[in-house]
């Protein structure tokens, strides 16, 4: 298991153990496409494992636009972590994008978890850890990053994004307008 942290990498962690107790202790949504796990501003303390589908997180501003700020897809895990750890109504909504299945389990029953062992407690840690640096580049980036670059890192870490979500999702999610989007892949089109 990688025990230091370059940047946001979950994919080399092993974490089977975290799945099956989730998979075991959790109980199944089965969501329809746009069909709602969790509101903004609601109080469940809930994590999931994402069995089937795609989901994305997004926040309405008090103009009542809708902002996408993530994704959880097959095979991942699913989360308002702050307000799990804060016990403060979700700043996010998570909708299914398709068909999804979603084993979910209260926080609480997280917590009891990453309780049980030393191992499970040093999981958990570099699992925040992560989740952290993530956070954290995608607040530097949103600074310092041109959205060409954004988009450019976007799609190296999720590669079949575009065939998934449309245009003026991944516009919001890198915090430009659907034009924008489609000057940057023609850009692109052209360098390769």
């Amino acid at each position: 298991m990688k025990d230091r942290i370059d940047e946001y990498d979950m994919s080399s962690l092993n974490l089977s153990p975290l799945k099956e107790y989730i998979m075991d202790n959790g109980t199944i949504k089965q969501l329809k496409a746009k069909e709602f796990l969790l509101h903004q501003n609601d109080t469940d303390r809930l994590v999931g494992f994402v069995a089937e589908g795609a989901l994305r997180h997004t926040r309405c501003d008090e103009s009542g636009k809708e902002h996408i700020v993530g994704y959880s897809f097959k095979d991942g895990f699913v989360a308002e972590y702050s307000s799990c750890l804060c016990g403060r109504p979700s700043l996010i909504s998570v909708q299914a994008i398709k068909k999804s299945v979603v084993y979910v389990i209260k926080y609480e029953e997280l917590e009891k978890f990453w309780n049980s062992s030393p191992e499970k407690q040093r999981l958990g840690r570099i699992v925040a850890e992560q989740l952290f640096v993530m956070a954290y580049k995608r607040l530097i980036d949103s600074y310092c990053a041109t959205p060409e670059e954004r988009y450019i890192d976007l799609m190296k870490n999720i590669p079949n994004l575009k065939e998934s979500v449309p245009l003026k999702e991944i516009a919001s999610f890198i915090g430009v307008t659907p034009e924008t989007v489609s000057v940057i892949r023609k850009k692109l089109l052209k360098k390769s």
